[in-house]
């Protein structure tokens, strides 16, 4: 978005100085039914939402899941939101919660003016965090942070553990997997593992795992909650 103006950090609307994440996540826990217009620099995208679930989100010509990452990384705006105005179409059918972390590996894809694709067989990306390193940075609570694909190849990190983090985090992965097939609980999307010396934050993407390494003596959700809110932002 080259040419546009510098605007300060921040969405106004029914609500002033909070990031848009923050905004939507509000909608989404109250069950909001109805359309969210959000508009910066001249460009306008729609998130439609259906009883808290965002269900369509558009911008020009992206749909779905892209429009709405491109739209989460505005760094300021506007927004207003309009409960009766609905759409029958659908394009989005996961979770809000998931839809927050896969937009993280979107927005960087966008930011590097990059095509989606898989990293080559055995390429580890470890030095690729550069930009989540500076987003993270003066997070109290956190150790270290592993971005890696659904194989778990190291795809950005921070900290000088965070290949050790991604094994761990794979570990769970694989072991959440097991037992929640066993309880019929259906596939991994998420775990918190708490110890006395550190804890453990997974999350899972549509095509990538986030594992957040924590210390023993912060509270894992609150850590959790900083590092999304943190790569949801730009600028």
């Amino acid at each position: 978005m080259s040419g546009i103006a510098q605007q300060a950090a921040g969405f106004d609307g029914e609500v002033s100085g909070m990031s848009l994440t923050d905004l939507l996540q509000i909608k989404a826990m109250g069950r909001f039914s109805g359309r969210i217009v959000v508009e910066q620099g001249g460009q306008s995208g729609h998130l439609f939402f259906r009883d808290g679930d965002l269900v369509h989100a558009q911008l020009d010509h992206f749909e779905g899941k892209d429009a709405f990452a491109r739209i989460l990384a505005w760094g300021g705006g506007t927004f207003r939101a309009e409960p009766k105005v609905s759409t029958t179409r659908q394009t989005i059918n996961e979770s809000f919660q998931y839809l927050l972390l896969d937009a993280l590996r979107l927005q960087d894809e966008i930011a590097a003016g990059m095509e989606q694709h898989a990293p080559a067989s055995g390429t580890v990306q470890s030095q690729k965090g550069g930009g989540m390193k500076e987003r993270l940075s003066g997070i109290a609570g956190l150790q270290d942070v592993a971005l890696t694909d659904r194989g778990g190849t190291l795809l950005q990190s921070v900290g000088s553990n965070a290949e050790a983090l991604a094994a761990q985090g794979m570990y769970l992965v694989a072991t959440s997997n097991q037992i929640a097939d066993e309880l019929g609980l259906g596939s991994f999307k998420g775990a918190v593992v708490q110890g006395a010396s550190g804890h453990i934050v997974t999350l899972e993407g549509a095509k990538n795992y986030l594992f957040v390494g924590v210390q023993g003596d912060a509270k894992p959700a609150a850590v959790e909650a900083e590092v999304r809110r943190a790569l949801s932002s730009q600028g």
